[in-house]
């Protein structure tokens, strides 16, 4: 591929890209390249002559010269100001693997290629010519400190490049090796299916020119190579592999086999990594050597000296903290999780816990099924949202579809839902003991669990906040305690903090503090519509104190009343004194207070219609009375209380007979769907108006859908309960799927009525 004498990289910090940059900057091109975050990687390219800049201009397209060419990677954005810049000046633009692949055909190259491995066999075999007395060059998306980096131009005679089939830019190759480690079923974002990616290894076997090396283990890799055609290299544990290994033994950190090739005995080699998919990569790497004429005697002799480093995020121990050992891994394809999970389990821990961040809604459709058996030696889960990598989210691709597989296959294995890298990082901070292992596996931004990696684990130490709140008069702290009590639904779960407050100035005080502390805090009322994370709640749970803010004052047809009174509660009390107007609430659970920031209605009323004013207090932790008109009510809502705490109501009633306003309110409760003997908290969604939830939700077929132990109920689409085995994870993927249901039925987004859900 001709290139311009310019060249400008667009997102130059990726690995991948950085290599190329650096290769092109050895072979004398004026390399240019910009990225939305600069990583460590910026400054070896600057010291290599490349100007990198962060963020994204047309104004470093309109500094390039008419002989420039731009180099994107496909996680590059087609809307980027420099891609539109260059269609305007008619610039070339070119993919990160066309550019790669004619760089290969400059030198004797060994394009490295498979589904998985590819990284760390480009890695062993470059050590690996190295310590047999070549200077290759290389090109990988990986780095090691042995190499010392992620390419080098070596002494421009061989090129070991790591060759990704992803973009389909594996179809470009014309290497003098190639070195095929597997084919599984994967990238369906860019590939039809099966065949487009099978098609794709077949052309660069096709383009090889010396012969191929395969893992004779791999079904798919060796019926391509062996059907091409072209001279070919099998290796593996197959018996019938020409370089094979057997009398395997792994343990952590280390494993040793015995060489067999073409048949003769060759004596055991021990490689300072785990693994028997890292022995696969290792005979990956002797295989080219061996196609490339080094004798097998000096390759076997040279394979430990070559193989004693994994490249980064491949079973990297990041840190140990209180006897809790952390390793990072980038495998995303169950077929990598296994191999992953299969070296943290040699390193024989008390637990083995997994936080794993799916890549790619593409990728968890087509093989969402296939995960679960990856996690079999797993003692506990945590999933995190999927990483999206530009993706639009599809049918069957959400982590709740994820979620819905594990409770399936593994109904035994404690699995939990996170919603974002903090609450998940929170739960692991005051779960985790002595002697577990935790492995963080994924491609996208879970790596950025590392950063917290600096504290310990347990309940924190007593600081000011708590020494503040112990001296507030009606207020009483518990630390860790469990949310079990604050919601109709199960949870694992604990609350930071848990505060009980017994008056205004209390709660107003809390307030003050939380907001001073930059604390998250969150009022609970009777539980009835709200959820609580299985993985807890990094704030302050502030709850009433039982007896108390729960007095009701009568003036004439005016009721004062406090927020902490129960609704049944306050209908008996208006019943007795005669007032009428609320009967369209009975059977509807929860407080005052909850009624208000839900603006609780049923039967054509709603509490809004009554109200007066509310007293409450603000973020800022002021009291205020609000009239009606500045609350800001509506269907579902209240404005008002999404940043603030009810305290005290002005109800508006009218005059009415006892008798009557009691047959009113059983004339209401008849109406109500009986949930007696039902864990649930009634409807889960807003009536997206004028259309009904439930109907929408029966029409999308969520009657009787289960995850777990939660379940839509067959005499209500928008009702969900569970049963004894359910969980707050149950539910919320439950949730997640009857939502994501209906938008691709019907292109309507419901929103959740049940508080701290996030779809």
């Amino acid at each position: 591929m001709p290139l311009g004498s310019d060249i400008h990289m667009v997102g130059v910090c990726g690995v991948g890209m950085a290599g190329v940059a650096r290769l092109l900057a050895a072979r004398n091109y004026n390399v240019s390249g910009c990225d939305s975050s600069l990583n460590e990687l910026a400054d070896g390219l600057r010291s290599s002559g490349v100007a990198v800049y962060k963020g994204h201009s047309e104004m470093h397209v309109d500094a390039l010269s008419d002989n420039a060419t731009l180099i994107v990677t496909p996680a590059v954005s087609p809307d980027e100001p420099e891609l539109a810049a260059a269609r305007a000046r008619g610039l070339p633009v070119c993919f990160r693997g066309e550019v790669l692949a004619s760089l290969i055909s400059e030198s004797f190259g060994i394009a490295i290629c498979g589904t998985h491995g590819k990284t760390t066999t480009s890695c062993f075999a470059a050590r690996l010519f190295q310590e047999l007395g070549s200077d290759p060059g290389w090109c990988i998306g990986g780095y090691t400190a042995e190499l010392g980096g992620v390419a080098s131009p070596g002494d421009n005679q061989l090129l070991i490049v790591e060759a990704d089939e992803s973009d389909g830019t594996l179809q470009y190759y014309h290497p003098e090796l190639t070195v095929v480690n597997n084919i599984d079923l994967d990238h369906l974002e860019h590939f039809d299916g099966e065949e487009s990616l099978i098609e794709c290894f077949q052309d660069v076997v096709g383009q090889t020119g010396r012969g191929v090396c395969v893992c004779r283990d791999d079904k798919r890799a060796y019926n391509v190579v062996t059907r091409s055609g072209k001279k070919f290299l099998d290796f593996g544990f197959d018996e019938d592999a020409t370089l094979r290994a057997a009398d395997v033994v792994v343990q952590e950190g280390a494993s040793s086999f015995v060489v067999f090739f073409k048949g003769l005995k060759y004596g055991r080699v021990e490689l300072e990594v785990g693994g028997c998919h890292n022995i696969l990569n290792a005979l990956g790497a002797a295989a080219a050597a061996l196609m490339y004429d080094f004798k097998v005697e000096d390759v076997l002799n040279m394979l430990p000296a070559a193989c004693t480093q994994l490249p980064g995020r491949r079973f990297e121990e990041l840190k140990s903290v209180d006897g809790v050992r952390f390793v990072a891994d980038y495998a995303h394809h169950p077929a990598e999780l296994k191999g992953a999970l299969e070296m943290a389990a040699a390193c024989t821990p008390k637990r083995l816990v997994a936080v794993f961040q799916p890549h790619r809604y593409s990728r968890t459709c087509a093989l969402g099924d296939q995960f679960p058996a990856a996690f079999d030696k797993v003692d506990e889960l945590i999933l995190l949202p999927v990483y999206a990598a530009s993706e639009s989210l599809i049918e069957g691709g959400d982590i709740c579809d994820l979620y819905a597989h594990f409770r399936q296959q593994l109904p035994d294995l404690k699995v939990s839902l996170a919603s974002d890298l903090n609450q998940c990082w929170f739960y692991l901070k005051h779960s985790l003991k002595s002697g577990d292992l935790v492995l963080i596996a994924g491609a996208g931004d879970v790596i950025n669990l590392r950063d917290a990696l600096n504290d310990g684990f347990g309940s924190d130490k007593q600081g000011d906040f708590e020494r503040e709140i112990a001296v507030i008069d009606g207020a009483c702290l518990s630390c860790y305690r469990s949310l079990s009590s604050c919601s109709a639904f199960p949870t694992a779960g604990s609350s930071r903090y848990w505060i009980e407050v017994e008056n205004c100035l209390a709660i107003q005080a809390v307030v003050n503090l939380c907001r001073n502390h930059e604390i998250e805090w969150r009022v609970a009322g009777g539980g009835m519509n709200s959820w609580f994370s299985d993985c807890g709640f990094d704030g302050c749970l502030i709850r009433f104190k039982p007896g108390r803010m729960n007095e009701l004052q009568v003036k004439d047809v005016e009721v004062e009343a406090e927020c902490g009174l129960r609704g049944p509660q306050l209908l008996d009390m208006l019943e007795q004194h005669g007032l009428a107007g609320l009967e369209f609430l009975e059977g509807v659970p929860g407080t005052l207070g909850g009624w208000l920031a839900m603006n609780a209605g049923a039967h054509g009323g709603e509490i809004c219609d009554c109200v007066r004013k509310i007293d409450c207090i603000g973020y800022d932790g002021a009291i205020k009375s609000v009239s009606v008109d500045e609350c800001g009510f509506g269907y579902r809502q209240c404005d008002l209380l999404k940043n603030a705490v009810a305290l005290r109501c002005t109800l508006g009633l009218e005059r009415g007979d006892r008798e009557s306003i009691k047959r009113q309110r059983r004339i209401f409760g008849a109406k109500r769907v009986n949930l007696q003997g039902v864990r649930t908290a009634g409807s889960v969604f807003r009536n997206p108006l004028p259309e009904s939830a439930g109907r929408l939700l029966d029409q999308a077929g969520c009657k009787g859908m289960r995850v777990g132990g939660a379940y839509v109920t067959a005499f209500h689409a928008n009702i969900v309960a569970v049963d004894k085995e359910g969980t707050a994870s149950d539910v919320v993927a439950l949730i997640k799927k009857m939502r994501n249901r209906v938008f691709f039925k019907s292109r309507i987004d419901l929103k959740p009525e049940i508080c701290g859900i996030r779809v």
